[in-house]
């Protein structure tokens, strides 16, 4: 953790100012202290560890991306493209010398990718183990910080990022838009805010059938078994979209296949972040699917609004926080 990150954090508990003793520009183990209410929150291997209490259910939810993305941390330059898509209009030149907040960074791969954008630094925090496993793969990058924190007590300054962005965990946190409007605060007066949430449109079959299995069976299987679950729905999925879907498209465009856009959207994807994404969807408690209505209801008093469909399956949204509420 570089020093100036005590410019910008602050205690999580009470909002007091933090410090810490340095012996060089950054520290990798410690303790950082609230000169206001005393807390300690220790510093491992360069990652602040900035909780407090955290609810039961958050907490398993995020171990279990913290076990997924541990086992899954390969970086690809296909993810760069990946998160633009998911950010759009954002565009890379958008990011140059921007403070950027990665609220929910798993495995870090999107710190990445924001850091070759240009940004001017970047920090990413995860609630789980998944911070200390971006750690060590952004460690090489000193524009890119780390920090284990709950994105419903986020330890940083009112008004600090110039752009954040979160995407895919929202809908996993018990209030979602109470998680939004968390990252939302932390966002400078002029600075922009993008997330992406599962939609609720086009994925009745989810909601009705998937989900339940989830809820009831998928999430309590022992990990072993849901990887080899996993593994086996990818395989299948990846042949049905690479050996069926890619080639129909091809010969018949007008003609339309269940889950068309999605599926076609994996078959660029390698078999193992397939894997990841039916994991997602089987292992965690809790899992939202939000209208349009309900997702650009949380984009109300914010401007130049934009809210795009993806995948005709779920939500993007980007806009600009009013220079003055």
């Amino acid at each position: 953790m570089h020093r100036d990150m005590l410019d910008i954090l602050v205690c999580p508990a009470c909002r007091g100012e933090l410090e810490s003793s340095f012996d060089g520009e950054r520290l990798e183990s410690g303790q950082l202290d609230c000169t206001r209410c005393g807390r300690g929150y220790p510093v491992i291997e360069g990652v602040p560890q900035m909780l407090t209490e955290i609810g039961s259910v958050s907490q398993r939810v995020s171990d279990s991306f913290g076990e997924q993305w541990q086992h899954y941390n390969e970086q690809r330059d296909l993810y760069r493209q990946q998160l633009l898509d998911w950010l759009r209009p954002v565009e890379p030149d958008f990011f140059r010398d921007k403070l950027v907040l990665d609220a929910g960074c798993g495995k870090g791969r999107h710190l990445l990718a924001a850091a070759s954008f240009g940004a001017r630094r970047v920090v990413g925090v995860d609630l789980g183990p998944a911070s200390q496993v971006a750690r060590q793969a952004t460690r090489q990058d000193p524009r890119i910080e780390v920090v284990r924190a709950d994105l419903m007590r986020l330890p940083f300054r009112p008004g600090t990022f110039d752009y954040a962005f979160s995407v895919g965990v929202l809908h996993h946190l018990p209030d979602p838009e109470g998680g939004f409007r968390s990252v939302l605060d932390t966002v400078k007066p002029g600075g922009h805010l993008s997330a992406w949430v599962y939609g609720r449109e086009n994925n009745g079959w989810i909601i009705h059938l998937v989900n339940p299995f989830r809820e009831h069976v998928a999430s309590r299987l022992p990990r072993h078994v849901l990887k080899t679950l996993a593994w086996g729905l990818a395989w299948l999925i990846v042949a049905l979209a690479r050996g069926v879907y890619r080639p129909l498209h091809r010969f018949f465009p007008q003609r339309r296949l269940f889950y068309q856009d999605y599926i076609l959207y994996l078959a660029d994807f390698p078999q193992r972040e397939v894997e990841t994404i039916v994991y997602d969807h089987l292992h965690p408690e809790i899992a939202f699917y939000l209208t349009r209505e309900q997702f650009s209801g949380w984009f109300s008093s914010l401007e130049e609004v934009v809210i795009g469909w993806h995948n005709r399956n779920s939500w993007r949204g980007f806009a600009r926080r009013p220079e003055q509420a």
